[in-house]
């Protein structure tokens, strides 16, 4: 694994700017990690790549995480609802109904609180927008229950 880069700025755009300058140096970009600081902000971006071999096919994968602070009562998992996960429906794996038709048929969901991620994804048009222009994502709010002294991480994952 390639060493961890950190970036400040003062603006989204001038972040973005030392990243893909970044990135433009790296020879052979197979895996990259940096962490993104902007106005009391932080996350951290990384990339996967395995090219495959012989009849495998490979895969990408774009990560971004970043700590809630807080200690926030809400988790769920929101992620592509495809064959896969419909058999999974059929063996037991729990899927939240929001009441909202096209993400109801675009993600499985799985929260402990329903009321609360309705209300937390109808909140802004633009939340709800975004989720249904890129269905193919697995966005989870989750803390380790094994570590009474975790953090709440919000991941966004795009394979």
């Amino acid at each position: 694994m390639d060493t961890i880069r950190t970036f400040s700025a003062d603006t989204e755009a001038a972040l973005w700017q030392q990243v893909a300058a970044d990135m433009i140096r790296q020879s052979d970009l197979l895996e990259y990690t940096a962490n993104l600081h902007q106005n009391g902000y932080q996350m951290q971006l990384s990339l996967d790549i395995d090219l495959g071999g012989g009849f495998e096919g490979g895969y990408e994968t774009t990560t971004f995480r970043a700590v809630v602070p807080g200690q926030p009562t809400l988790h769920f998992t929101l992620h592509e609802q495809d064959w896969v996960h419909e058999l999974g429906k059929l063996l037991g794996l729990q899927d939240v109904e929001l009441s909202d038709p096209d993400l109801d048929s675009a993600y499985i969901m799985t929260t402990n609180n329903p009321d609360q991620l309705r209300a937390l994804l109808f909140a802004d048009p633009a939340v709800r927008q975004t989720l249904l222009r890129y269905q193919e994502l697995r966005l989870d709010l989750t803390t380790d229950p094994n570590a009474p002294d975790a953090d709440t991480l919000l991941t966004f994952t795009k394979e």
